[in-house]
């Protein structure tokens, strides 16, 4: 026995295309961007190679964790430049002394 008039599932509505009404358009990246993208690439890489569990911590030992973890040479001698034996006592205190603590700014 059926009842009412056969009706369109609702089952599977995400799989219809969206209109293309908003697509954003292409901005030209600010001056300074590369800068920032390497920021949050160095940034990246300390966090995926240092754990709470490596601090507290001198430069040497930091310095020998990214060569054991194979970090981009460019961190490990950016690293090595800034701790003459200096303690840390989390990651956020090596991205301070690197400089790379600020977060990206999103242009409006």
């Amino acid at each position: 026995m059926e009842r009412g008039a056969p009706q369109r599932p609702h089952v599977e509505e995400w799989r219809e295309i969206e209109p293309a009404g908003d697509v954003p358009v292409a901005r030209r990246q600010p001056l300074g961007h590369h800068q920032a993208a390497e920021d949050i690439a160095l940034r990246s890489e300390l966090a995926r190679v240092l754990s709470r569990g490596d601090f507290p911590a001198g430069g040497d030992t930091l310095l020998g964790r990214l060569s054991e973890a194979d970090a981009p040479a460019g961190l490990v001698a950016r690293l090595a430049r800034v701790t003459a034996d200096r303690p840390f006592a989390s990651a956020h205190e090596v991205m301070v002394a690197l400089g790379i603590n600020e977060p990206e700014r999103r242009p409006r």
